[in-house]
């Protein structure tokens, strides 16, 4: 049943692969990015700070979904794995930090997911 008149095995036609849903998770630690550095407090007149922390991060995020990076999302989950743990060891009475460890928690958790792993697997 798997041949064709000929005896050749039936090859499946090329598809075209959706992409949406790495996508998506990639769409989501780049919100849960957007958050985490809104909420830390990186210091007084320390903004650029900020802003660089987040272009670096978008960057990141960038090269995961558009040059399939496994590089850089072994890097965005290792760091923010980091992040997660250094404020939830602060969170036990500080619900900023609680908030922040969670949002740390959110960048990782999308990019952890089978279709991204996948996603960046297919380059290699």
């Amino acid at each position: 049943m798997g041949e064709t008149m000929e005896g050749r095995p039936v090859t499946n036609p090329v598809t075209t692969r959706d992409d949406r849903g790495p996508l998506g998770l990639i769409g989501i630690s780049g919100v849960a990015l957007a958050v985490q550095v809104a909420a830390t407090d990186y210091g007084v007149g320390r903004e650029a700070a900020a802003g660089l922390w987040f272009v670096f991060g978008g960057l990141l995020l960038w090269l995961v979904y558009r040059k399939r990076s496994r590089a850089a999302r072994g890097f965005v989950i290792v760091t923010s794995l980091f992040g997660a743990v250094v404020y939830g060891l602060g969170a036990w009475g500080d619900a900023h930090s609680a908030f922040l460890a969670l949002a740390f928690l959110a960048q990782a958790a999308p990019l952890m997911s089978g279709q991204v792993r996948r996603h960046v697997q297919v380059a290699a």
